[in-house]
């Protein structure tokens, strides 16, 4: 894996693609358990999300996340807004998981690290492309991979 040299996260991220563009239901908290706003998910880590939202929210404010992947399903995951910016009349929001648990951490990070593999694959012009016991591979529509 290559990693840029500005890189700061701690965690691998994968971006959202195809099958994984799907709403997210957050709240924040003190909103009622019943109510919640939509987002759509950008890429994710074990150390947390980008968001779009059509709505701003605040840096530091908590949220509580609902998602429901194919093979994730996280719900009532405590997180904190640590950047939010405007895009013009949509906005990204940079997401702090602050209580996932080791098991789903562990699951995340194994997705982007297939993900990450996968990627180094079609760099390097290697076939077959996807591996047997991928983990993002329920997630994935790549044309460019193949069958394993």
């Amino acid at each position: 894996m290559i990693t840029p040299i500005n890189e700061k996260r701690k965690h691998k991220r994968f971006p959202v693609l195809y099958n994984l563009i799907k709403p997210v239901l957050i709240r924040t908290e003190g909103m009622e358990s019943n109510a919640s706003m939509p987002a759509i998910m950008a890429n994710l880590s074990s150390g947390g999300m980008a968001l779009l939202t059509f709505t701003p929210i605040p840096t530091g404010q908590i949220l509580i996340i609902f998602l429901d992947l194919k093979s994730l399903h996280v719900t009532n995951i405590k997180a904190r807004v640590t950047r939010c910016e405007n895009k013009g009349g949509s906005y990204n929001l940079g997401i702090q998981f602050l209580d996932l648990s080791k098991e789903i951490a562990d699951k995340i990070s194994k997705m982007a690290d297939d993900f990450d593999l996968c990627e180094t694959r079609i760099l390097m012009g290697d076939k077959p492309i996807c591996r047997k016991g991928c983990t993002y591979a329920p997630h994935c529509q790549r044309t460019a991979k193949g069958h394993y």
